[in-house]
């Protein structure tokens, strides 16, 4: 029976929200247990305190979307200033200079290396087959949670204090040219299998493009 006229009394005060309004000596009679102090508090600032709670989850909302607008506007202005080195590079050499610095400085990725096949002839390179390079990169322009071995994480990565926990392929596919870069981090979460590789492709076409343009240059002079 208590719990029938408890649904009554919900059902009558959705249906009629202004009711307390009209009786404040019955609202001054109503409390709340208070969270985490056992007084009693109004109705009132039971109310207002969910209003701010409101409030503040909205506000932490707003900041998380902010804060994804400004590292979006970021990518985009670093991916936007390498395309114009690699624009500007006049041999195949400067192009990976340029892509090194980018990953370096803009991206902060902490290991990189290039790999290529070794008719590829691009400065610091690390041989390797065409079988390898299936297996890296296949028909993907980038991939992420690359699984390597030991052996060959010590191998493209020799200067990192501990092996990486995490790698991600980035295709590069030019004239005479079939390699792929690594990137690399201590990180498990940084290249996850799940990330998203948006960033990887675009990176991927502009180095290979910039690649074909100059080694086409370079056949032609």
């Amino acid at each position: 029976m208590q719990d029938e006229a408890a649904a009554q009394c919900r059902t009558y005060l959705q249906a009629h929200p202004e009711f307390l309004v009209h009786e404040p000596d019955l609202l001054q009679e109503l409390t709340l247990p208070h969270l985490g102090v056992g007084s009693a508090s109004s109705l009132l600032e039971r109310q207002v305190q969910r209003l701010r709670d409101e409030r503040d989850h909205l506000q932490r909302c707003v900041d998380n979307l902010l804060d994804q607008a400004r590292r979006q506007s970021d990518l985009g202005r670093h991916l936007s200033r390498l395309a114009v080195e690699l624009l500007l590079a006049v041999n195949p050499d400067a192009c990976v200079a340029a892509l090194y610095r980018s990953l370096d400085e803009d991206f902060a990725v902490e290991s990189s290396a290039l790999l290529a096949c070794p008719e590829s002839g691009l400065l610091d390179a690390i041989a390797i087959d065409e079988s390898t390079w299936q297996r890296l990169v296949g028909d993907r322009e980038a991939q992420a949670g690359v699984q390597l071995s030991e052996d060959d994480l010590r191998q493209y990565f020799p200067a990192a204090e501990h092996a990486p926990s995490s790698v991600a392929s980035i295709s590069v596919q030019a004239q005479d040219c079939r390699g792929v870069i690594l990137l690399a981090s201590q990180d498990p979460e940084r290249y996850s299998a799940d990330m998203a590789t948006d960033l990887l492709e675009q990176i991927s076409r502009l180095f290979s493009a910039a690649l074909h343009r100059c080694s086409a240059s370079s056949s032609n002079a």
